[in-house]
């Protein structure tokens, strides 16, 4: 076999090996907490292939009042939360709500230098998004999370886009 067809050769070898692992995790219970969903069966607000992020809303949100969504991102498999990473979230405009950021990037950013961000424990983490309802009805808070999650082997830098709805009294 000549040199480029062997090459050739080894990189489709490489490529169908990598798949068949995407396929293997993807087919893992979805009660294993050790399980990575995948994109296409994902029951979580946004997945990844070694975490995932939960979006929830507080409870009795009104207009005027305080309200906050608690984004936890669950590590999964052999990855843990990544203790040096600068976590973020940059909220989305959304008409009829104030975000209430509190760093020098601005209202919609939120932020692990500000306190916004909490680990939990080696595998799990919370952003906490706030803001101030200024029309009732339903709201979807979403924007871009800026996140990280390692192994013993690698570090995973991600921009996920993550949302939720909430309901405005």
């Amino acid at each position: 076999m000549n040199a480029p067809l062997f090459a050739s050769a080894v990189a489709l070898a490489v490529l169908a090996t990598a798949c068949s692992k995407d396929s293997r995790a993807a087919t893992r219970p979805s009660g294993d907490p050790g399980a990575a969903p995948s994109a296409a069966d994902c029951s979580h607000s946004a997945c990844g292939h070694d975490f995932f992020i939960d979006a929830a809303p507080s409870a009795g949100c009104a207009v005027g009042a305080t309200c906050t969504v608690s984004l936890t991102l669950v590590a999964t498999g052999a990855f843990h939360i990544n203790d040096e990473y600068p976590y973020k979230f940059r909220a989305d405009d959304a008409a009829g709500v104030q975000f209430l950021g509190s760093g020098s990037a601005g209202k919609n950013v939120f932020s692990k230098d500000v306190g916004d961000w909490r680990k939990k424990d080696e595998k799990t983490g919370t952003m906490t998004v706030r803001f101030r309802p200024t029309a009732a009805g339903g709201k979807t808070i979403g924007g871009v999370f800026k996140l990280s999650v390692c192994s013993e082997q690698s570090c995973q830098l991600e921009q996920q886009q993550v949302s939720t709805s909430v309901v405005v009294k």
